[in-house]
């Protein structure tokens, strides 16, 4: 294919009166290659002299700054292409098959089609491959139809990814909830560390509770932890996830045909919309904890509700129209994936969602279960609680609690001072190991039975009162023989200066029950 110099050289030169035979040879350009473009120029200056008479016979017709361009809308396919269509063919409809079932992402390109027909020994260049895919797949822009929405009717939810710097560990990976009403646009938004299944549950408790009352109708995408697996081309099996909010709250639910984000077009714009009007500024994706980003997502989503749209309407006020017409809101579902048969370690833990958490030492070799909240995870034996931890996600890590290890360490106090689960101790607990019973771990273990018993702030207060009366003497007896004088004078003087330990919560709630009942038998007696 000539250039468009070469095109301008041999209209010009067929300006200059040369024959098309000489401009070939001069040019070594093929004679027929010649008597194209000459002959194209001729036509288009006829077509200009009959359109305006007036024009100078001498004036170049716009096609000669054209770039020269080859017409293959009619090319005749040759027989070893039309081999190759069958294939190209077979190739198309294999994509379309794992469109429906979920592989969307292991289609084949065109590449991939013209490199699979080459090592199949098809001779067939790649831009004819392009060519025919084009073609047979008749692709056309797709028509949208334009949708009414009843108020209360339906909401859409999505999720979203952020990058936050959280308590200065740098930054990372955040997933953002959204939620938009289709009827107003109203916007929520949460954030959470994992896309999982709590955060899913979680995500549509807060949300209602949000709105105070239900919608009707709420529509996903494909996402994994709403879509269990695909039945077929158009059904999809809800995960239990799904089912448990469904059914606690009472809504229906639907989801969005196979890459076509565009059935829920209300969310699709509005993690887009939302992440960069909460996000985008100097200083804002920067925050001491997970709440205080949370709370300045909230305040954003409020505000932009608070915006007009773009069709004069404001969102806050359509919701208001929409209340009216919402599901009353249970109370609080809880939000939680059940991960079961989890066996602990010879360290005392168990291992949920590649993470170690302690439990009582006294359960080693057992099947225990767990329940995974959005911050916390809590482990049972069969129906009974047994720990609690504040939920970790860095994976390997150790997530110890010390009181769960009394038993073991009184059996090897030695293992003490180097043990991790001292290690993540509260800093008031390290701090009165360092101080008073650095060298005697014994003492220390029965004065952390006494902090479990009684709290950490009842035995802080009960050293300080011992300091001044025995320095050289904190023994755990000692302690609680402090600590049991101390409520004593609380009871007496009814000032509650000393702590609401467990002890004093139940002597207190004993005596008023006391109390009750002797004013009851009272009022019987009159």
């Amino acid at each position: 294919m000539i250039d468009l110099v070469q095109k301008q050289k041999i209209i010009l030169k067929h300006r200059g009166g040369d024959s098309n035979r000489q401009i070939a040879a001069e040019l070594g350009i093929d004679k027929n290659t010649v008597n194209k473009y000459v002959n194209e120029y001729e036509k288009e200056l006829a077509d200009l002299m009959v359109k305006n008479p007036q024009t100078d016979p001498e004036e170049l017709p716009p096609g000669i700054v054209e770039q020269p361009k080859y017409n293959v809308e009619n090319r005749n396919v040759r027989e070893t292409t039309k081999e190759a269509m069958e294939v190209i063919q077979e190739c198309l409809d294999e994509n379309v098959k794992k469109r429906e079932d979920g592989r969307s992402k292991q289609q084949m390109k065109k590449i991939d089609i013209y490199d699979y027909l080459k090592n199949n020994g098809y001779k067939i260049s790649y831009s004819t491959v392009k060519r025919i895919a084009r073609k047979l797949e008749d692709v056309h822009k797709e028509a949208f139809i334009k949708q009414d929405y009843n108020p209360g009717d339906q909401t859409e939810f999505d999720w979203g990814e952020v990058k936050l710097n959280i308590g200065g560990t740098g930054y990372k990976k955040y997933q953002m909830a959204v939620f938009t009403s289709a009827y107003g646009n109203r916007r929520y938004a949460r954030l959470y560390r994992v896309q999982d299944t709590a955060a899913f549950q979680a995500s549509h408790a807060d949300y209602f509770a949000f709105c105070k009352g239900v919608y009707h109708t709420v529509v996903y995408d494909n996402m994994r932890v709403a879509v269990k697996k695909f039945v077929g081309p158009s059904e999809k099996e809800p995960t239990e996830a799904l089912l448990q909010l469904s059914t606690y709250y009472g809504f229906a639910f639907r989801f969005c045909n196979i890459r076509r984000g565009n059935e829920k077009g209300h969310v699709e714009r509005s993690v887009d919309v939302v992440r960069r009007f909460a996000f985008s500024r100097p200083g804002e994706d920067c925050f001491d904890t997970l709440e205080a980003a949370n709370e300045h997502l909230l305040g954003k989503c409020k505000k932009k509700n608070a915006e007009e749209l773009s069709d004069g309407r404001i969102a806050e006020k359509c919701f208001e129209e929409e209340k009216p017409y919402l599901m009353r809101v249970m109370a609080k579902m809880p939000c939680y994936a059940k991960k079961t048969d989890l066996k602990v370690d010879k360290y005392s833990t168990v291992t949920v969602n590649k993470v170690h958490y302690s439990v009582p030492d006294t359960n080693v070799g057992k099947r225990l279960s767990a329940r995974v909240y959005t911050d916390k995870v809590e482990i049972y034996n069969n129906n009974e609680k047994i720990a609690s931890h504040e939920r970790h996600y860095v994976s390997g890590e150790y997530v110890l609690d010390i009181f769960h290890y009394l038993r073991t360490l009184k059996r090897k106090p030695g293992a003490l001072p180097q043990s991790s689960a001292l290690m993540q101790s509260d800093a008031q607990i390290k701090k009165i190991y360092e101080d008073y019973y650095n060298g005697d771990p014994k003492e220390f273990l029965l004065v952390l039975e006494l902090i479990e018993e009684i709290g950490i702030d009842s035995v802080t207060t009960a050293i300080e009162a011992l300091k001044r009366k025995s320095p050289t003497d904190l023994s755990a007896a000692k302690l609680r023989l402090i600590h049991d004088n101390l409520c004593e004078e609380d009871a007496e003087t009814g000032n509650g200066r000393y702590g609401e330990d467990k002890l004093s919560r139940k002597s207190k709630a004993s005596l008023n029950q006391y109390n009750e009942l002797m004013a009851l038998q009272g009022k019987r007696a009159s």
